[in-house]
């Protein structure tokens, strides 16, 4: 059976694809670092190109020389990362609802005259962990609850209350809701953008890649185009019909 590799950002989506999937895949998810059951790193390097790095090594220890990778939210910074780095290992990759830095997520995260409460606001917002934790911290159950309903197509559907409790008690933990933040902190977003400079802006991936965004959050396909064109040499681009941010 073929392996599937579902990279998360929050670790919002896989709990209800990766059971769809699995019926056809053997399908690999892992909490990145500094999520979920994954340790807090030492270095505070949450930079795309390290976590991919991470992802390799589980790779390497299950033994899997090959795979297809999906990534939603910041965990599509990590597949593009991963595929960047380890081009042969990869078959092809899926990537939505995530400008890569250097190829638009910076414009995606500056304020505009037209921004409103659906809007990237939190991309700048977080972009400063420690003053991002001061505000949030005491209040995360609230603050996921409020941001799955302006993300989301459906309101508060989008996510059962089970899951916005297991969301929660992640974050909730020391040292877990800045470990969170700091994937989206200026200068993670730096260096992200300096390491797909250096790769896929000299030599464009060259696998099948997909790229894919909500009604209702990243499109039309224009706007995909405009992001991604010069990161692949073969893609397609699609829009997923009433869906929000949360694509799961």
């Amino acid at each position: 059976m073929s392996c599937f590799l579902w990279a998360d950002g929050f670790q919002l989506t896989w709990h209800t694809i990766g059971p769809i999937l699995a019926q056809n895949y053997t399908v690999i998810t892992l909490d990145n670092r500094g999520m979920g059951d994954s340790s807090i790193p030492v270095n505070d390097d949450y930079s795309a190109e390290t976590v991919a790095s991470d992802v390799k090594g589980v790779l390497d220890f299950l033994q899997i020389n090959e795979t297809y990778v999906f990534g939603h939210d910041k965990g599509a910074g990590i597949t593009a990362a991963l595929t960047a780095q380890y081009r042969s290992v990869v078959r092809r990759v899926g990537i939505a609802e995530y400008p890569l830095p250097g190829f638009g997520y910076e414009t995606a995260s500056d304020p505009a005259s037209s921004w409103s409460l659906y809007s990237n606001w939190q991309l700048g917002f977080f972009g400063v962990p420690d003053a991002a934790q001061y505000f949030i911290q005491g209040r995360e159950r609230e603050m996921l609850s409020w941001y799955f309903f302006h993300a989301s197509y459906s309101g508060t559907t989008a996510v059962s209350q089970a899951d916005l409790t297991q969301y929660a008690d992640q974050i909730s933990k020391p040292g877990f809701l800045r470990s969170g933040l700091s994937y989206f902190a200026e200068a993670t977003v730096a260096a992200d953008a300096a390491f797909f400079n250096m790769t896929v802006g000299r030599q464009p991936l060259a696998q099948p890649l997909l790229v894919m965004g909500g009604e209702a959050s990243f499109a039309p396909i224009s706007t995909l185009e405009q992001y991604f064109a010069p990161i692949g040499s073969n893609i397609t681009y699609d829009v997923i019909p009433k869906a929000g941010h949360w694509i799961g």
